[in-house]
């Protein structure tokens, strides 16, 4: 076993694998034992424009504390056991670091000029290493670490904040070949972005700009026969998540449109409509 699939994580992340199967896959990194308490890590890092919390990271290095830097945008990190591995994920994205010599690859590529510090147990990585990463960029200034990733989109950001907001499980990014299986045309959208979920749970979120000559009521028919899916699906299987398909919702605001399946609807709409209207005034 070399990699998980994308499907593997993310069902890893949603809860739904046995014990059994969790007992022979990586596990989620554990927690920093110093976090809350200021050790001392010597500069600022601010990601899409939000500093991180730094207290608990080791000082004595300018390097970056992978497992926080992933997580606090939407990835994940692992210990790989069996081949003493840690597996950094930023969207598609794999960073290893292969703790026998702190070597370092990226989406199954050597990187030879990285090398990776272990303090504490936490793994830190050079900035340069986000130079390997399509649409990443770090600068660093005055003591500053400044990382952009694609996740500073606006609207990717609002998408993150409507799930948290409906206390969603993080679900699987949706690309335009995703989304036509369901029956869903892209072609009605400037832009959006969607995230659905794996077999356990309905869990979804559509945000999108609707193209010009959008046609509205085709795009609601298309959300329908999706929502459909998932109701004769959970009507049998897992039937405890039945009422939050019932409840699913489309809102148009403007140019914006929400679908949302998710555990507090209502608080997800709301965080829909205050995130447009900032959009808006922006």
């Amino acid at each position: 076993m070399k990699k998980l699939g994308a499907i593997a994580l993310t069902a890893a992340l949603a809860g739904s694998l046995t014990l059994t199967a969790l007992a022979q896959e990586p596990v989620l990194i554990a927690p920093n034992p110093n976090a809350g308490t200021d050790t001392g890590y010597a500069q600022t890092i601010v990601l899409n424009g939000k500093a991180l919390d730094l207290t608990g990271i080791p000082g004595g290095t300018l390097n970056l504390p992978m497992r926080l830097v992933a997580e606090a945008d939407h990835g994940s990190a692992y210990w790989a056991q069996e081949e003493n591995e840690g597996w950094f994920y930023f969207g598609e994205n794999q960073i290893v670091v292969h703790f026998t010599d702190n070597s370092v690859s990226v989406n199954g590529e050597t990187v030879a000029d990285l090398q990776a510090v272990v303090t504490d147990g936490v793994t830190f990585l050079p900035g340069d290493v986000f130079t390997h990463l399509e649409g990443y960029t770090v600068e660093t200034a005055d003591g500053q670490v400044t990382i952009t990733t694609p996740n500073s989109d606006p609207m990717i950001q609002l998408g993150y904040q409507v799930m948290e907001s409906a206390g969603m499980a993080v679900g699987m990014k949706a690309d335009d070949t995703f989304m036509s299986n369901y029956g869903i045309d892209t072609q009605q959208f400037d832009a959006y972005v969607a995230f659905f979920p794996m077999i356990t749970s309905p869990d979804t979120v559509i945000l999108a700009k609707l193209a010009q000559d959008a046609d509205v009521d085709a795009v609601k028919e298309q959300l329908e026969g999706y929502r459909q899916t998932q109701e004769d699906t959970f009507s049998w299987y897992l039937s405890q998540n039945l009422p939050k398909v019932e409840d699913a919702r489309v809102v148009v605001e403007g140019d914006y449109l929400l679908f949302l399946i998710g555990e507090d609807a209502d608080a997800g709409v709301a965080a829909f409509t205050a995130g447009i209207a900032a959009l808006d005034a922006e």
